[in-house]
């Protein structure tokens, strides 16, 4: 029986502890214009810090794919030295629609570049448009040569 008695007791205790705490005093901070000001000033600097932090990263990844693909693009370019005839001559129209791509491309990335942090998402589409096309050019040019 003591020892249920000290068992009880001892929950009692422990349930009852947070009892005696006084109770936290909420204080109510009126909000200024300053508070907004300072707030979206602050909101706005890190979003403009994310913009250009994600258009630079885009740019990188651009431009190494751009390089990449390139370099495929000139090995194409030695094994088309090859082709005889027909195959020569699809291989030409290839080359110089996978090139007028490529262009356009390069050209996409200049206004990536160019563009500010703010503006660049406007461009990413047309640059990430550009870059399916090549993708999907020389994919094909790779498949027939």
């Amino acid at each position: 029986m003591t020892r249920s008695w000290w068992l009880l007791s001892a929950a009692v205790f422990v349930s009852c502890d947070g009892c005696m705490q006084a109770p936290v005093e909420h204080t109510v901070r009126k909000v200024t214009t300053e508070d907004v000001l300072r707030d979206t000033e602050k909101a706005v600097d890190t979003a403009t810090r994310a913009a250009a932090q994600a258009k630079e990263d885009f740019e990188t990844r651009f431009k190494a794919s751009l390089t990449e693909m390139e370099e495929k693009t000139e090995r194409l370019h030695e094994k088309g030295h090859a082709l005889k005839d027909e195959a020569k001559a699809r291989w030409k129209e290839k080359m110089a629609d996978l090139e007028a791509k490529q262009k356009v491309a390069r050209d996409k990335l200049e206004e990536v570049r160019k563009s500010t942090a703010g503006a660049w998402g406007h461009v990413e589409k047309g640059a990430q448009a550009a870059w399916d096309d090549v993708r999907k050019a020389l994919q094909e040019a790779a498949e027939e040569f």
